[in-house]
Formats: structure tokens, sequence, C-alpha cells
């Protein structure tokens, strides 16, 4: 129940983590978002609590146009990922449980942005658990049209209106409850926008699969003609792999360089006779292509073809191709092959079957029509990959966000290759050859972000230090990222690199107030030895729905 009174108090939220100043202010993994929330009441009002949180939801919806009548559809999708929750100290309230007229009050607000979302945040159906360790991810901020970070100019991230993460500090005042719904009865509902892009590490290349299973092609097979109605001089054979991934500089970094990567093309002509010369390369056109994945319904799975998503009453799909270069590639030679040894045929692929990468091998593999122990031609291109940067004065700025797959919305990209050449001898363009490749965009966290340590995990990392000066050896646990140690290979506040509080293990030690050792006979009988959790408190709660 909102108020709609005159008197409504008036909010205000305001940071003081240095970015007070910019129009919305941005975030990376493990940041800090400190501020301050200030409630100024026009009159003596009731408050009975504030709530102080760090929320993200996620919206989508689907309209299908029907033809059969003037009618359409629409299916809406929400999803709140994240709450974070401030605690308010009961010493900040006023005692009479009211705030004074014309009177300031001041509550200060930290957050930590996580690394990743709590398991019940994903807790509908799914194929696998890859599936579902990627939809714990943060999602970036997408399709929000408040998400500028450059000035004051809008940038445009290539996502529809119809799919939209935001990331905002909500601010909520609790004036009792309505006597016949129960439900609090809000005075106050304000909220500032941030912009939020998670670090994204790099991942290992996709498994490509032959036929329709998915919408990528790293291998092209082409028989060439001089014309229409002559005879086959030969096969060309074009073949790429994934390239390593584009890394998003951190969003407080200063550097000016781009973000580039490097692909690969390899190409081979099998002649079908021997007179038969390579073609004459013309020109290079690369493309990306920026997929937004989005359903009114959870999936279950990581989306992997187009057609999928293009009839369905509750998901859809939109596309973006973005320019990246063109270039004359006619200066490149053939180098001519004589095999000393039978050549590896290329086996007929099974549909579903994952594709052998290009750079497993230092020349493509034969084509279907080539024949045993004749001579064969290659070629190499190295194709740069920039993503565009920032133009002064340019109203239409594309802004590029790591690859990512949630609930409701998936991001992914790929790049689309197409190379023209001209066959010996004839007057018109050979048809052009396509590869479509996968391609991450991964990001990284801004420099002077650390995790920080609540006082239950310190009482636990001195635990741990007690215990090694007792000589009693705990196992050493295994974590995602290699933490600094100090000398004797014990954790240091000095130091940093300490576990998060999902991260602290399970010591073999006694029981709090027992005097049984782990020589207890527990041991001497085969019997795992007693365990105790430490538990943490004092941190801000963190729930989500």
């Amino acid at each position: 129940m909102a108020y709609k009174g005159k008197n409504k108090p008036t909010v205000n939220i305001t940071l003081t983590d240095g970015q007070q100043d910019a129009f919305i202010p941005s975030y990376s993994t493990l940041d800090e978002i400190k501020g301050n929330v200030t409630v100024t009441p026009q009159v003596e009002t009731k408050i009975d609590h504030i709530y102080i949180t760090l929320e993200c939801t996620v919206k989508t919806y689907i309209e299908r146009v029907g033809t059969a009548s003037a009618t359409n559809t629409r299916s809406e999708g929400y999803d709140s990922r994240l709450r974070l929750v401030q605690p308010i100290p009961e010493t900040a309230m006023p005692e009479s449980g009211k705030l004074g007229p014309g009177k300031s009050h001041t509550f200060p607000f930290e957050f930590a942005v996580p690394k990743e979302l709590l398991p019940k945040s994903c807790e509908h159906t799914i194929d696998n658990d890859v599936v579902r360790q990627a939809h714990l991810q943060l999602p970036p901020t997408l399709g929000d049209p408040m998400a500028s970070v450059w000035g004051k100019t809008m940038l445009d991230d290539m996502a529809p209106d119809m799919s939209i993460v935001s990331y905002f500090v909500r601010v909520r005042l609790v004036s009792g409850r309505d006597e016949k719904t129960g439900k609090h009865i809000f005075i106050g509902d304000e909220i500032k926008k941030v912009r939020i892009i998670p670090a994204v590490p790099e991942h290992p290349p996709l498994a490509v699969l032959e036929g329709k299973q998915d919408d990528y092609r790293l291998r092209k097979e082409k028989p060439l003609k001089k014309g229409t109605f002559q005879k086959r001089i030969g096969t060309l054979v074009m073949e790429s792999a994934q390239p390593r991934s584009l890394h998003l500089l951190p969003l407080r970094s200063e550097d000016p360089h781009p973000v580039t990567t490097m692909a690969t093309i390899r190409l081979r002509f099998d002649p079908a006779s021997s007179d038969a010369q390579p073609p004459r390369l013309g020109s290079l056109v690369t493309k990306l292509k920026v997929a937004t994945f989005f359903a009114a319904k959870r999936m279950h799975d990581i989306p992997k073809r187009s057609a999928d998503f293009h009839y369905g009453s509750d998901r859809s799909l939109y596309v973006i191709s973005v320019p990246l270069s063109s270039r004359c590639v006619a200066s490149v030679e053939w180098a001519k092959n004589t095999p000393r040894t039978t050549s590896p045929r290329r086996e007929p692929s099974v549909p579903g079957s994952p594709v052998v990468p290009a750079s497993s091998f230092a020349t493509p593999l034969p084509s279907e029509s080539y024949r045993e122990g004749q001579d064969y031609y290659t070629a190499s291109l190295v194709v740069p990959i920039t993503l565009p940067g920032k133009v002064e004065g340019n109203t239409n700025h594309k802004v590029f966000v790591p690859t990512f797959h949630s609930c409701l919305i998936s991001r992914v990209y790929a790049l689309d290759l197409t190379l023209s050449c001209h066959t010996p001898g004839a007057s018109v363009i050979v048809p052009e050859m396509h590869l479509k490749i996968p391609v991450q965009i991964s990001a990284e966290p801004n420099a002077d972000a650390r995790p920080k340590i609540s006082q239950g995990e310190a009482e636990a990392i001195a635990r741990r230090e007690s215990l090694h000066a007792g000589n009693v050896e705990p196992p050493v646990p295994a974590y995602s990222e290699e933490p600094q140690t100090a000398g004797d290979g014990s954790w240091s506040p000095q130091n940093g690199g300490f576990p998060s509080r999902r991260e602290i293990p399970h010591y073999p030690v006694s029981p709090i107030g027992s005097r049984q050792s782990v020589d207890a006979p527990e041991a001497s009988r085969g019997l795992p030895p007693p365990d105790y959790t430490i538990q943490t408190s004092g941190r801000p709660t963190v729930s989500s729905r």
C-alpha cells in the first residue's frame, strides 16, 4: 500500500564511494557501494522500519500478433535475481518511533557486489549442472535506458526493449500495517540506478556440432567452376576456430588501448586436375553478430539454435550485426604441397558430432573430393578483431557487455566471416563463402576490488592459525583462486586473498568442550573424525527470490 499524502517524507540517496558525481555509477565484482540515505519528513512521521536494499530485477515480455484477427497476445516474465539487505540497528531509529518534522535523519549503507548468486536463485528444472552454474552468475546491466556511463550520452547495448536487467539501491519507509490486508504501509519508496558489469573469466571454447544442431559453422567446402556449365576445377576448403575472448577492460581503467583478439582462417584448395590453379582471393568482410535470447518462462538450457526462438509464444530473439572490417586479401599467396605420405582423409561426419577445431591441424583436412596422393594448395589469413571504440560526437555509440546466460535472458556473440574469390579463367566472381564462429566477451574486475571478510571469517582464520601452531595440520582446501599466504603458509589479514564465507572448510578437530584429539578411538576404528562448523554473523542479510 503506497502513501499518497501530500506530506510525504523526502528521501535522498547519495553515494560516498567516489562516484557521487557520476551520471550513472558503475561497479564490478567485489566493488563496494557506499552511501547515505537522508530522510526529511514534512510533519511528525511514525516510522516502524527502513529497508535499504541493493536489488537486481530482470523483466521480459513477448508480443505475438494474431493472423486470424486483429489481436495480439503478450507474455511477461519477471525475476528478482538479487536482494541484499542493509541491517539498520535499533539505535539508529528514534526511541519514540517518530521522526521530527523538518529534521534530516541519515542512515548509512554499504554493499559489496557478490561474485555469484545464492543457489535458491535458480531452483527450476534445468538440463545439467553447467546450465545451473551459468544461471547463478550475476547478469550485467542490459537494456536499461538509464544505464549511461559516458558523460550524459545514452549508450546502446544492442538489447531490445523486451529484455531489461536493472540494478538499483532502493529505500522504503514502513509505517505500520493495513488493518484489512495486513500488508506494510509504505510512506516512501525511492531508488537510485547503478550500472554493474560483473567480472567474467574466459571460458573454454564451445563444442560446436555438425549439421543443424547449432548456429555455428567452423568449416566450409565449395566446388569451384569456371562457369555455370563448366567442369569442376577443384574444391576450396575454408576453416577457422573460436579465437581467444574479447577481454573488456575494467570499468575504471584509463587504458586507451582497444579491445582486440585474433582469428585465423586456414584455406586449402584440392585441384581436380594437375593443371588446375587455386583461385585468386578477393575480399574478407568481418561482422560481429550480437544475439539476445529472451523468454517469458525460465529457460532450462543454454540457447543453441536461433530457429527455436523464432516461432515460440513464450520466447524470442533479437539479433543485430555490427560491421568490424573489410579488407582486400588478393595479395595472399598460395603454397603448393606435395604429400610425402598418405594424407588423412576427412571421414563423413555424423550429425551431432563435435567438430574438430581447425587449430588442431597445421593444414585443413582434405575435402571429400580429394584424391589420394595428389598435390594441393594451402594459405592462411590472420584476421584482427577489434571492437568499435568511443568516438567523440558519435551519438550512436555501441557498448558491449560480457557473454552471459541467466534464467530469462542470454547474450551471445559470433563472428561472421565472408570470403570472396575469383576463379582462374572465369569472368564471374565465385559465390562467397561464409563462416560463423563463436566468440566470447569477458570482463576484468577493477584493480582495487578486494573481498571483505566478516568478523566470523576472521575468527575462523584465527582458529586455523592456532591449529597450525599446535601442529595439527588441516587438509588444504581447493579454492577457485589461489590466495596469497604468509611465509609459513598461514592466512594473514595483511596478505589478503581470504576465502569467501561459503568456502570456509570444516577442519578435522575435536568438538568444542571435548578432550578427545584426532587420535581418538574413532580414528583408530576407521571412522571419520568429528567436525565443527564455523558460524558467521554480522554481515548484511542476503536473500533472493
